[in-house]
């Protein structure tokens, strides 16, 4: 009888140990490459993002200049974000207050949900805007510090680089970061210095 209750206590101090031993691995830091990945810093360059449209289209959107727009205006926002939610009515006032005599912007609504949902959402919300779901492309790419933070806007240049970047509610100071690049652009290219950067 004892040897059986040596057995068992045995199994019992062997099933204990194995169990510490989960719990200490599973408590370590996640290594590297699952870290998030660092929010971009203004003056960095983001040549094109990769995603699916509304119809669940396979699509890159190029941020650098395409001779049409002189800016690319990006919204990050999830439909489960409490705070995209508060401020999803400014943002159709703020697209459908765009002035039709002011240099051409590009705005490009992007998220980590999947298209038809994300499509639902703006609909919601009546946003006049080109969406990007970047669902499955958001965790090693250019698009992973862009959906780092909810509701987040981005402005970038015609080159793609990140001019500024500001809190979805923070609507006033986006659209005067617009207008400067807009016009920095513009002077550029009446000076001929756009046409030297398209040549190259």
């Amino acid at each position: 009888m004892k040897r059986y209750q040596d057995v068992a206590l045995f199994l019992l101090l062997l099933a204990i140990v194995a169990q510490t031993l989960h719990v200490m691995v599973r408590a370590q830091p996640a290594d590297d490459t699952t870290a998030p990945a660092p929010t971009a810093l203004i003056g960095d360059t983001v040549p094109a993002l990769t995603g699916y449209t509304e119809d669940s289209v396979q699509t890159t959107v190029s941020l650098v200049a395409d001779g049409q727009h002189a800016a690319t205006v990006v919204y990050a926002f999830h439909p489960a974000c409490a705070f995209c939610d508060a401020v999803a009515p400014e943002w159709a006032a703020h697209f459908a207050a765009e002035d039709p005599n002011a240099a051409p912007v590009r705005r490009i609504a992007v998220t980590r949900e999947v298209p038809e949902p994300a499509a639902t959402y703006a609909q919601q919300f009546n946003w006049d805007i080109d969406l990007l779901s970047v669902s499955g492309f958001a965790e090693t790419g250019p698009e992973a510090f862009l959906l780092s933070r909810t509701p987040w806007v981005y402005v970038f240049d015609p080159d793609g680089v990140l001019r500024f970047d500001a809190h979805g509610a923070d609507l006033e100071h986006v659209d005067r970061a617009v207008a400067e690049v807009t016009s920095v652009s513009g002077a550029a290219r009446r000076s001929g210095v756009g046409e030297m950067s398209e040549v190259k």
